[in-house]
């Protein structure tokens, strides 16, 4: 089935402007948790798993509520039934979160294994876009366990890669945009040795990834209709 990448990027978008007021409430908790990680993440030892619990269960508020609203098209009908999406979407949230954050490790280890972290890294790139249409599926609690949905996903991303990125990219702009301007500007860069004075820019990216989380999660709304569902 043949998908253009610039009707689905700006559909979701224009979908988005023209249920503002729902998605504001959608928006407003993953936000501050979203926010609150970067506080959790300081507090010694067990901060880095709080951030972590923080994150995913914003992804997965953010991710269910706007998928089920996208694809049933009734804001009334989200949460009937979204206990067991939620959960099952935040635990591969979590998961995929938590490997992602091993690459530090790499961070403790001699700099001849330094290459090992961008290997990681790759793999990590790979295999969040070959699973990326398990997320909607688990939304919409499609039949099977969260490894057959993952199993599944696998084959339903093959032939649309570059797509499912390059759609990505677009959803992601903003933060990309926003993240090069501040190493434009050194003094402007967030310091991991001064929080306090990093905090502005830090929350406003914040609030720029929580917008390109749920302007992704509507287009991967869109593939998986197309692709799973075989909706036009």
């Amino acid at each position: 089935m043949e998908m253009q990448i610039m009707t689905i990027v700006f559909d979701a978008l224009a979908f988005m402007r023209a249920n503002a007021k729902v998605f504001r409430k959608y928006i407003f908790l993953p936000l501050c948790l979203s926010i609150a990680s970067l506080f959790l993440v300081k507090i010694p030892v067990v901060g880095l798993t709080l951030s972590t619990i923080s994150n995913s269960f914003a992804l997965a508020l953010l991710g269910v509520s706007s998928t089920r609203f996208y694809l049933l098209r009734d804001a009334d009908a989200v949460a009937d039934g979204a206990n067991r999406p939620f959960v099952r979407f935040f635990f591969l949230t979590f998961c995929l979160t938590f490997l992602g954050h091993m690459a530090e490790i790499f961070e403790y280890l001699p700099p001849e294994y330094m290459g090992g972290m961008f290997i990681w890294m790759l793999l990590g790139f790979w295999v969040n876009l070959k699973i990326c249409l398990a997320f909607p599926a688990l939304a919409m609690d499609h039949p099977g366990s969260v490894w057959d949905n993952v199993k599944a996903s696998f084959n339903w991303t093959t032939g649309y890669g570059f797509r499912i990125i390059a759609a990505f990219l677009f959803c992601y702009f903003p933060v990309i945009f926003f993240t090069l301007a501040l190493m434009q500007v050194p003094d402007l860069t967030p310091s991991l040795d001064n929080f306090w004075a990093s905090l502005p820019q830090l929350i406003f990216s914040d609030v720029l990834i929580v917008f390109s989380m749920l302007w992704s999660s509507l287009v991967l709304a869109k593939f998986y209709e197309n692709i799973v569902l075989k909706r036009p």
